[in-house]
């Protein structure tokens, strides 16, 4: 059965502190990168940015549902003279630290934990939910976010996430149904234009994938892999010029970024 609860805190994390976590190949600010390069034709897209673990935590005892990184840790047995949900916040905290740190696997563990303790809190299926796409678990991941959104309907991050996964394996018509539910609940995020622009182009629908490329450049200015993606949609429409220029804006914001480097070498061979 769906619940229509009201979700206990929320917006969507993509213009959020880019300080959050760095995973190869890149993440920029809340993002995960579960997809890397992904080909269409001779479209090269980066699928990315799903919301990582670290943007929604439970409450803690203090009412609070920010990071709390600097409250005591708990050891792997829970302290019994917490409630439940005053550990799971605990679990969180601590497997959000660890994930920052590369240690997804424990990560994973923690937040585990901490959906055992609060099984119906939808962001403990989020937070695992992530952990196991990092890890390449498809199906298990898959089935927490569907759980986190079987909670609450409205989680436009966890409709980004489960698009974004889906996308990375062929199931491209149910991503863009998720997708376009989480640009519905939050028009403004980034994250999932990209990702609607990126199944959209390799679908073939190019113009409407430019659009979504473009707002998501919008929205972020600085986020790259826009720039790139929108510099690539324009080189499979013979667009030179546009390309050239969208790619350029990649490079200044990532001198190095090795895609935009390719994409302009193509355009201006």
């Amino acid at each position: 059965m769906k619940s229509n609860r009201k979700r206990r805190d929320g917006p969507d994390a993509t213009k959020s502190a880019r300080a959050k976590v760095s995973l190869a190949p890149g993440v920029r600010g809340a993002g995960l990168v579960i997809g890397a390069l992904l080909v269409a034709s001779s479209l090269v897209l980066l699928i990315n940015r799903p919301i990582n673990p670290a943007v929604k935590l439970t409450k803690t005892g203090s009412g609070t549902n920010a990071l709390a990184l600097n409250s005591p840790m708990i050891s792997n047995a829970a302290d019994s003279r917490l409630s439940d949900s005053e550990q799971a916040a605990q679990f969180s905290n601590r497997g959000t630290a660890l994930f920052q740190q590369g240690k997804i696997e424990a990560a994973a563990h923690d937040f585990a934990e901490a959906m055992r303790l609060t099984p119906e809190d939808e962001t403990a299926h989020f937070n695992l939910g992530s952990a196991l796409a990092r890890l390449g678990k498809f199906e298990e991941a898959k089935a927490q976010y569907e759980e986190a959104i079987r909670i609450y309907p409205d989680y436009a991050d966890a409709h980004n996430n489960l698009g974004n996964l889906l996308a990375g394996h062929g199931g491209l018509t149910e991503a863009i149904e998720h997708l376009k539910t989480a640009l519905k609940l939050s028009p403004d995020s980034a994250s999932a234009h990209n990702n609607l622009g990126t199944v959209l182009a390799k679908q073939g629908n190019l113009d409407e994938a430019v659009l979504h490329f473009s707002e998501a450049k919008r929205l972020l200015p600085d986020y790259v892999e826009a720039h790139c993606n929108l510099g690539n949609a324009y080189l499979a429409q013979g667009k030179t010029n546009e390309a050239v220029a969208a790619f350029q804006a990649a490079l200044r914001v990532k001198p190095d970024f090795g895609p935009a480097l390719l994409g302009l070498a193509k355009a201006r061979p």
